[in-house]
């Protein structure tokens, strides 16, 4: 009976956790526009997510959020999860804004693969950040963006 509570409260916490990181997503996603926000012009006057909240990870201004894939636990420098972005520039070009953008945010470079399926992974104080670079189903790309703690 024991062991059956305890895996009960097991279940209820990560369902809060997971409910609470997709909370946090929609928050850091939606606020009002900064240089590196994204917008697709005028389409009904809908203001799209922007990317402010995120002050330690570059964003390409030509990219959205995919809601639906990224989950995010934390806020501001401290967040940890999974960014999804659809961009229009395409996996050459997000390769080279990475590898040039993430220093300015403090990154260091531990290793990067270069190919039809890029993967860039930085390192910067107890945290790793891994970049997933593929090719988008139409054009573009699809920039998926893990971080995490070290070890």
């Amino acid at each position: 009976m024991i062991k059956l509570r305890h895996g009960i409260y097991g279940v209820a916490l990560a369902a809060a956790l997971i409910l609470g990181g997709c909370e946090n997503l929609s928050h850091m996603a939606s606020g009002s526009s900064s240089s590196t926000a994204s917008s697709q012009g005028d389409k009904g006057g809908s203001s799209m997510p922007s990317f402010n909240k995120f002050t330690d990870i570059p964003m390409p201004s030509n990219s959205t959020l995919d809601m639906d894939r990224s989950i995010i636990f934390g806020a501001s420098d401290a967040w940890t999860g999974r960014l999804v972005l659809n961009s229009r520039g395409t996996p050459a070009q997000m390769y080279d804004f990475y590898e040039r953008e993430m220093p300015n945010f403090g990154w260091s470079k531990v290793t990067v693969v270069r190919a039809d399926v890029s993967v860039l992974v930085y390192d910067r104080e107890s945290r790793v950040a891994t970049i997933k670079l593929t090719g988008g189903s139409f054009s573009g790309s699809t920039v998926d963006i893990t971080v995490s703690p070290k070890g």
